[in-house]
């Protein structure tokens, strides 16, 4: 279907859907055909094929209809996934000749992905790429100069911009629940060498591309990215200044980017940003804690909870009772947070991906856009090169960008 028909026939039909994130998920439903968007994926590793089964299975509005990937062994296994229909490619530009294709999935490596949504926007192409939106500063910059030029549906795949939970907590953090909040702790910990095996030698870099600073921003940008991104929306702001140091400790096998960093930021307000990821020791995994005057709020990938500080007071504020009633259990575990709008067994990229859907659909800016996820690009270069040339970097206002 053309793009310009879908938008057009899908708009009545689908005016009733509720938005991804905030109001809840598009549960898998009979399609017409004039509400079905056409996609391709470029790049079928663990990220793309990943998401390319999770569309066949649970999306019938979008059709995985071409795909792309230099790896012979990979192509095959993403096509045979799809199904019937799909076009498989080695070169990805004959995914931007198709006609049939509305939208296209960009999970390539990092450091391809400024040159692959350039091509997909002059194709006429709506985009969803996987985050680290760009390599390098002056692509971010330069992505939202095209964004602009061709009008194209641009999301990013920092999915937790439309996870249901995600909001909750901005919405009691940015209600003064806790009070001022001074320090955020994030941590994104792992136990392994985070390789990927490899078939012949000759793919190596292919394959673990993360491991070499030619094609990756390493740590910061695979792990931490979605994190800064959340903390930057949180608060609307991003880091004045930036700090930290990396090193490769642990996994003495040839890699080139950090097996651990260590990064601070400095936002306007004074408030810091501590990042640490491991790839020694999996502690608590993933955690971000928020830690104001009045209280403290744990959020993983999937569940946030609320710790009053002296006493209680911010969880009264959410339980509904005096903090001189509260008991020394409640206070010690905290209080769960919960969103009405999550619906149950829906992960954060189910959220996303029907929100892309959405988007194109409707012709809105979606929550995670190439503004904020240049953005975010942004801070991920500032702190790799912080790490790397042991400097502190500043902010520069050339990096301000707005829709």
């Amino acid at each position: 279907m053309k793009r310009r028909d879908f938008i057009q026939k899908s708009a009545l039909a689908g005016s009733g859907m509720l938005m991804a994130g905030l109001e809840g998920w598009s549960a898998p439903r009979n399609v017409s055909p004039n509400e079905v968007l056409n996609v391709g994926v470029i790049g079928t590793g663990d990220r793309g094929g990943g998401l390319l089964k999770l569309l066949v299975k649970q999306f019938p509005q979008m059709k995985v209809v071409a795909c792309s990937d230099i790896l012979p062994f990979r192509l095959e296994e993403a096509t045979a996934a799809a199904g019937k229909g799909c076009k498989g490619y080695a070169d990805y530009r004959r995914v931007l000749d198709n006609k049939n294709v509305d939208a296209v999935i960009i999970a390539t490596p990092l450091y391809l992905h400024h040159q692959l949504a350039v091509d997909a926007m002059e194709a006429g192409k709506e985009i969803y790429c996987e985050k680290t939106l760009t390599f390098t500063i002056e692509e971010a910059l330069s992505l939202v100069d095209k964004v602009k030029r061709y009008n194209r549906t641009f999301q990013v795949g920092h999915q937790y911009r439309s996870t249901p939970l995600y909001y909750k907590v901005a919405d009691l953090i940015r209600s003064g629940t806790i009070g001022q909040v001074t320090n955020v702790y994030i941590q994104w910990n792992r136990n392994g060498d985070w390789r990927r095996p490899v078939p012949d030698p000759r793919f190596e870099r292919i394959i673990n591309w993360r491991m070499y600073k030619e094609y990756s921003s390493g740590l910061t940008a695979e792990l931490h990215s979605h994190q800064l991104d959340y903390v930057n929306w949180l608060f609307d702001s991003h880091p004045v200044k930036v700090m930290g140091m990396g090193g490769i400790d642990f996994w003495k096998d040839g890699r080139e980017t950090f097996d651990n960093v260590n990064s601070m930021f400095e936002y306007e307000n004074g408030m810091k940003v501590n990042c640490i990821s491991l790839t020694a020791n999996a502690y608590e995994g993933y955690l971000m804690e928020f830690k104001g005057s009045k209280g403290t709020i744990s959020l993983t990938m999937d569940e946030a909870r609320l710790y009053g500080e002296g006493g209680g007071a911010a969880l009264g504020q959410v339980d509904g009772v005096s903090s001189a009633t509260m008991s020394a259990d409640k206070a010690k575990d905290g209080i769960k947070i919960w969103a009405p709008e999550e619906k149950e067994g829906f992960n954060n990229t189910m959220y996303a991906l029907d929100h892309f859907y959405n988007a194109v659909r409707d012709k809105t800016l979606p929550y995670s856009n190439v503004y904020n996820g240049a953005t975010t690009a942004i801070c991920v270069k500032m702190a790799v090169d912080a790490m790397r040339n042991e400097q502190i970097l500043h902010w520069k206002p050339e990096y301000n960008v707005k829709a």
